[in-house]
């Protein structure tokens, strides 16, 4: 059995790719340069006619040029199942067919993918009980053994918090935190990616752009991490589990954290929903979290699930 994964292209989740194919038969299915030519063409005769020619024919070819056979499984995710020949090669992909949401998506668009796909599932528990998919267990890159867990290389003795992301009108909220923690003893390291929603900036506000191998780095090399989510959100994000991973304490608006099987709150800190000093938990030591737990969460761990689902 071969997993092809169709459209998986952030760095994470490449990542996350190669360190399966290192034990499973996992691959990306690729579309050849001579197939996307011929559905810019098309795309460019129905800007000009309104005729919409048939690509399944296409999707066939460039399914058998992969290997696929009905004893393989095809994982998409949300944003890559409309996009160019991807429909048609999830229509006419002859195993199993597993979709995979990593954001917020509404009923009407559920309901469009529910007679391509034998599953769906997504992170948020709240959107699995509103539109009828199915619970998946959000997923860090690296499996535990791999994981290196490393200090900061240049400890000063003052706790160092680390924030990277988009401005998504959350600037205000983290600049009034970022004080907080420097009134606590500890250093900052904030960077607020501008977005359309970047209107009045602070000293973190910032144009760079931030590779996932130098923002991992970055969340080795500190002690405290930082996220507050968008609105509607919930479930995991990926700062929960680079926090569980490599053993460093975390600053959340997420209340779910404290639903996971690795919840410490020693290690956790949900704001709004405390009922002790934020200086009471940067003091305080955090235990060890058992790997049997983390494996859920590893490459490892999404590939038993799969397999389950797929048997």
């Amino acid at each position: 059995m071969t997993f092809y994964f169709l459209g998986w292209k952030a760095r994470y989740e490449k990542l996350m790719i190669d360190n399966l194919a290192k034990d499973h038969d996992v691959r990306m299915l690729t579309v050849p340069g001579y197939a996307k030519k011929v559905v810019s063409l098309c795309k460019s005769i129905r800007r000009r006619t309104s005729l919409a020619l048939p690509l399944e024919w296409l999707a066939q070819r460039v399914n058998a040029g992969n290997g696929a056979k009905r004893s393989d499984v095809l994982v998409c995710n949300e944003t890559q199942a409309i996009r160019g020949l991807n429909p048609q090669l999830v229509a006419t992909f002859p195993g199993i067919r597993i979709l995979l949401v990593r954001d917020l998506v509404d009923a009407a668009f559920v309901e469009q993918m529910r007679p391509h796909f034998h599953s769906i599932y997504s992170y948020d528990p709240v959107q699995c009980q509103q539109l009828g998919m199915e619970f998946l267990d959000q997923f860090f890159p690296f499996n535990v053994e791999s994981v290196r867990q490393s200090g900061r290389s240049e400890h000063t003795g003052k706790p160092l918090c680390f924030f990277l992301g988009r401005d998504k009108g959350r600037a205000a909220r983290l600049d009034k935190l970022a004080q907080t923690l420097r009134a606590e003893g500890c250093e900052v390291d904030f960077s607020i990616v501008k977005d359309d929603t970047s209107q009045l900036l602070t000293p973190f506000h910032t144009d760079s752009v931030v590779t996932y191998e130098e923002n991992l780095t970055k969340a080795q090399n500190s002690d405290v991490l930082v996220e507050l989510n968008q609105s509607g959100q919930t479930g995991l994000t990926l700062r929960p589990l680079e926090a569980a991973f490599f053993d460093k304490k975390l600053i959340t608006d997420n209340k779910w954290v404290k639903e996971m099987e690795f919840y410490h709150p020693d290690r956790f800190f949900v704001l709004g929903d405390e009922q002790r000093d934020l200086g009471q938990f940067l003091r305080a030591q955090a235990p060890q979290i058992d790997r049997r737990i983390l494996h859920k969460h590893s490459p490892d761990g999404l590939m038993d699930r799969l397999l389950a689902a797929s048997a």
